[in-house]
């Protein structure tokens, strides 16, 4: 009994509290106020009414929004408020509800209010006016909209009119209907189209038109919500900003409230939000409402999800972002980190992984082998990925991410190796022909180099006799990889097995270069055969089969072959072959192979595409010596004779056909021409000038200097040399001026160029021309001196010998100086030549 008398002392108490708390709130309400008039009363224009409102509280009067002639006056007493409104010469304007409620309670008509409408009945004026000269009213899809088209008098007959378009709707008294308190009452659908809405009315043969209504369509509906950003990251101090968009139909409002972990967001450990910011912008067909949350200096407090709802009124829709906040930025790469990742080229996508938690997110980017990578198309670059697609060869490397730290410019780094695997590849096989000739008897050095990643270990050689596949090797037989797979005797190559005996095999590896080189040496080429080198690594294999065709004495040549093949020569192709071995030599035009591409000069026939028949036009020669030879002469040659010329030679034993490819290219003929422009100079006496005259032509031109229409012809200082391209003068005289031309001319045609040369300055007397006479003059007065001190140093006469040289008279030893003065005046008359002074000279010399 104690236990459940303790038990029931709580509920009583509960009850007393609940009795209490009613009891208080039951007595402090009060009466509702009273009028003196209720209901709805009737009054014609200009008429006085007086309203009395009585109740046990601060008392006042709502009237109606265009209502100005009336007055309030207190009339309390008997223990009771009162107020009594006085209407004053009433008009239309007055029609309406007047309400006496409480003063500082909430309006409830019957318990804080009392109304009666009065009705000021003016035939003139049917329809109340409006406050404003446009009223709008907004309407909702699927409901029923008011106009507020209201009429001092009742029972009116109205209509509803609508603008753009024009139309009118009727009440029905069922979805449609006009009272004269609220108005016209009508689905938003009939109106929903217009722009103006408006009542009428007729009375006796006057029509009446209420104010103007802009029609105006407010929705609902809310497409999406979306906050932004979903998963925010901050550190203690700094701002969160969240965007909270709707995106609605037209003419919607919205209400937007925040939540923070479930709570209303008013304030996080006593800071409220600095500001939330509404924003609004209309779309094609929709508007786009937001509102922007704004929080100042968070603390790790605010940590948690916050909830954003935006209401319409007859539609919510929420959204949700979480918020981390850290006490300070930093970077944490997460363990393991692979070192070396391994791929294969051609994987299609490669993702090697960075895996870190960071506060703010870092700035990023990748180095490949120390150097910032470039943009890619087939490489992306992420802060949490790096990203292959396509694996190459070259993508192999060493890759490094630095994450940085937007506030401190910490960085992390980590790197890896990317080592790329390659198949190995036969390089011969891209360049090489698959078929090769070589002569009876001859060394030499088949090669295979294979690359790839890891490096093959080493390329395996083997071969196979032409017993062992006969049919790849008949003639006009075109090889396939079938009948090459169905050839399955290949053995392993030793120093002496096979007809052609092995010489070496050698082996060099380049790591660097991926790549490894074997080459095998075939002592001395005897027999036809297959050889087929090897390589291998881990990710793949290759192959390469070499055909070894074994001739003897082939040759072709052209002629002439110690110049450039020019068109319009006359052309002569030769092909020799030993007529032992060889018959049947035909000449044909290749029709599968093109210019640019590079052939071989010795191959089967029968992987070429030969013209139907040979060339006829072929001479043969030497029929009864040891070699045979057939010519194709072509007289003139054009551009038409231009192309690859394969000489067919048949082994007369195997009758298999053997082509010795030519590929004649002709310089095509051009008119001469002079390839600069000469140009009028000055130039000093005695200087030098060089004039050069470029000429370019096929055949090449004859160069032709001429100066004032005289042809310039090498001399004493005028040189011309490059097969009179240049032109040099040395010395230049006054008489070197004049106009110089440049003719160069071969059989298509000829072109000039001209320059006028004008000298400037006086022509010194020191040239070589004047120097000549003037030095022979100097020598002769020398020699002339010097007779004259000898004559007197001997005092003997002289007299004119048979060569006209001077000599001594042994009888003039006593001859007076007179005459010997006069004897030597005489000299120069008698034609002594400097020459014959000299001779003289040594004459003396020989008597003293």
């Amino acid at each position: 009994m104690m236990a459940l008398a303790v038990s029931v002392i709580p509920v009583l108490g509960i009850i007393l509290k609940i009795s209490c708390a009613a009891a208080i709130e039951l007595r402090f309400m009060p009466d509702p106020p009273t009028l003196n008039i209720y209901g709805v009363h009737r009054m014609n224009k200009s008429d006085n009414l007086e309203l009395t409102c009585r109740g046990r509280q601060y008392l006042r009067w709502s009237t109606p929004p265009i209502s100005t002639r009336f007055s309030v006056s207190d009339c309390s007493g008997s223990g009771l408020f009162c107020t009594t409104l006085r209407i004053s010469n009433a008009t239309v304007n007055e029609t309406g509800q007047y309400q006496c409620s409480y003063r500082g309670l909430k309006v409830e008509d019957g318990k804080t209010a009392a109304a009666a409408y009065v009705f000021v009945h003016d035939y003139k004026v049917p329809f109340v006016p409006s406050e404003k000269e446009y009223e709008v009213v907004f309407i909702r899809e699927g409901e029923r909209v008011v106009i507020p088209c209201r009429g001092s008098v009742e029972n009116l007959n109205v209509t509803l009119h609508t603008k753009y378009p024009n139309k009118e709707l009727h009440p029905d008294g069922k979805d449609s209907h006009w009272d004269a308190k609220t108005g016209f009452t009508v689905p938003s659908y009939l109106i929903s189209y217009a722009g103006v809405v408006s009542c009428q009315t007729r009375l006796g043969n006057e029509t009446f038109k209420s104010p103007l209504y802009i029609v105006a369509v407010v929705g609902y509906k809310i497409y999406d919500l979306t906050l932004t950003p979903a998963q925010v990251k901050l550190s203690v101090g700094e701002r969160l900003v969240l965007s909270c968009t709707a995106h609605t139909e037209l003419n919607v409002g919205i209400e937007f409230n925040w939540t923070h972990s479930g709570q209303a967001l008013t304030s996080v450990n006593g800071s409220r939000p600095t500001h939330e910011t509404p924003h609004k912008r209309k779309l094609w067909n929709s508007l786009e409402l937001s509102n922007t949350l704004t929080v100042e200096n968070v603390t790790v407090d605010h940590s948690g999800e916050y909830t954003c709802t935006a209401s319409s009124g007859q539609m919510e829709k929420s959204a949700s972002a979480v918020l981390k906040v850290y006490e300070k930025p930093f970077i944490d790469m997460k363990e393991p980190w692979m070192k070396v990742w391994e791929v294969n080229v051609g994987d299609l996508t490669t993702l090697i992984p960075v895996r870190y938690s960071a506060y703010p997110e870092p700035s990023f980017k990748w180095l490949k082998n120390g150097l910032p990578m470039k943009d890619d198309y087939r490489i992306k670059q992420r802060n949490d990925a790096l990203v292959i697609h396509a694996v190459t060869e070259m993508d192999a490397g060493n890759y490094t991410i630095v994450l940085t730290n937007k506030n401190t410019k910490e960085e992390h780094r980590r790197s890896f190796q990317l080592l790329v695997n390659v198949p190995p590849h036969i390089i011969e096989k891209e360049v090489a022909v698959d078929t090769d000739v070589y002569l009876y008897g001859s060394s030499h050095t088949l090669r295979c180099t294979a690359r790839g990643f890891p490096t093959p270990v080493h390329i395996h050689w083997q071969w196979m006799s032409k017993e062992d596949c006969p049919e790849v090797f008949m003639s006009r037989l075109i090889k396939s990889e079938i009948q090459l797979k169905e050839c399955t005797g290949w053995r392993d190559i030793s120093n002496s097995s096979g007809h052609n005996h092995v010489e070496r095999i050698m082996t060099d590896t380049d790591h660097a270069q991926k790549k490894i080189v074997s080459s095998l040496k075939i002592q001395k080429a005897e027999a036809h055969a297959l050889y087929r080198c090897m390589a291998a690594n881990k990710v793949g294999e290759d192959s390469r089969i070499i055909f070894f065709h074994v001739t003897r004495g082939l040759e072709v040549s052209v002629s002439p072959s110690n110049q450039p093949l020019e068109e319009l020569m006359d052309v002569v192709l030769r092909c020799k072959a030993d007529r032992v071995i060889y018959g049947n030599l035909a000449w044909f035009r290749v029709t599968n192979i093109s210019k640019s591409e590079q052939v071989a000069s010795v191959q089967p026939c029968r992987s070429l595409s030969l013209q139907p028949r040979p060339l006829s036009q072929v001479v043969l020669s030497s029929p009864q010596a040891t070699n045979i030879t057939l010519e194709l002469p072509l007289l003139n040659a054009s551009r038409q004779d231009e192309g690859l010329y394969a000489c067919q030679v048949e082994n007369i034993k195997t009758r298999e056909r053997t082509c010795l490819l030519r590929r004649l290219s002709l310089r095509g003929l051009e008119a001469a021409r002079i390839l600069n422009n000469l140009t009028d100079q000055k130039v000093n006496v005695s200087a030098t000038i060089t004039l050069h005259c470029d000429a370019a032509g096929t055949p090449n031109p004859t160069v032709v200097w001429t100066k004032n229409n005289h042809t310039v012809v090498e001399g004493s200082g005028v040189i011309l040399s490059q097969h009179n391209r240049v032109l040099t003068i040395q010395r230049v005289k006054k008489e070197d001026s004049g106009l110089y031309n440049c003719t160069a001319c071969n059989s298509l045609g000829c072109d000039t160029s001209l320059a006028f040369l004008m000298t400037e300055g006086a022509e010194e007397k020191t040239n070589v021309e004047l120097i000549a006479p003037i030095g022979s003059v100097v020598i002769a007065m020398f020699f002339w001196l010097l007779i004259v001190f000898v004559i007197r140093g001997r005092k003997r006469p002289m007299v004119g010998s048979e060569d006209g040289l001077p000599v001594y008279d042994p009888d003039s030893e006593d001859m007076p100086m007179d005459e010997q003065c006069e004897r030597l005046t005489m000299m120069p008359q008698v034609g002594v030549s400097s020459g014959q002074a000299e001779a003289w000279w040594r004459h003396k010399s020989d008597l003293v």
